[in-house]
């Protein structure tokens, strides 16, 4: 690797830390969003349903028939962004019923504690497309291609790292960035004998720094 392509990965890096060091702070706006839409193939027996969000956090998008959870499945989604879930239809569905409804939460089914929006008593397929469908497909729930492909783990804890501390791509000291990792507050996500796994980014691998750093 020449010295160039070395101090372009550098800024790179350095330049997605920093963003990410903003992003990592505390939001001031309030988690929310709205769903936007509904996508019908019928033929292919799924259905996809759109939201927007309002600030970054786990977002998920839950199906609840008569009371009962039919699935659902969410993601990490950046602030004003769009979260896509695909549901597999595998039944007929109480059309346009109390109890019936798409919501936007805080965690997948049973684990949700918040609801940010809401479309009960929705029509979403004809009783003769869920029978159809129930004959070769069953409930299922997925995130959308394009979605984070590394989500936060809900739940994840944000520890206060005052001093910085030297970046690692894995936890080891041979395996040294060639950044330091800004001082702040941070997602750890896993700590180790000696090293501290970080969250940086949906689309970033995390970095590893030593645990000494991480004020617990």
């Amino acid at each position: 690797m020449n010295h160039m392509t070395r101090k372009f990965r550098f800024l790179l890096f350095a330049g997605l830390i920093l963003a990410a060091f903003v992003a990592a702070l505390p939001a001031a706006a309030a988690p929310g969003g709205t769903i936007v839409n509904y996508a019908l193939n019928a033929a292919d027996c799924y259905v996809d349903i759109t939201v927007q969000v309002q600030d970054a956090g786990f977002y998920a998008i839950n199906m609840w028939d008569d009371g009962a959870f039919r699935a659902g499945a969410g993601a990490q989604v950046g602030a004003g962004e769009t979260l896509t879930v695909r549901f597999v239809i595998g039944g007929v569905i109480l059309q346009g019923a109390a109890g019936i409804g798409v919501y936007l939460e805080d965690g997948v089914g049973t684990a949700a504690t918040s609801t940010y929006a809401s479309s009960g008593s929705v029509d979403l397929w004809s009783d003769v497309v869920g029978s159809a469908c129930a004959a070769t497909h069953t409930w299922s729930a997925a995130v959308a291609p394009g979605a984070c492909a590394n989500p936060l783990p809900s739940g994840t804890p944000i520890y206060n790292v005052p001093a910085g501390a030297l970046a690692f791509y894995d936890d080891d000291v041979s395996a040294y960035a060639g950044f330091n990792l800004p001082a702040g507050t941070w997602y750890i996500t896993d700590f180790g004998e000696a090293f501290a796994q970080v969250w940086i980014d949906c689309n970033a691998q995390p970095i590893y720094i030593p645990v000494e750093n991480v004020v617990r």
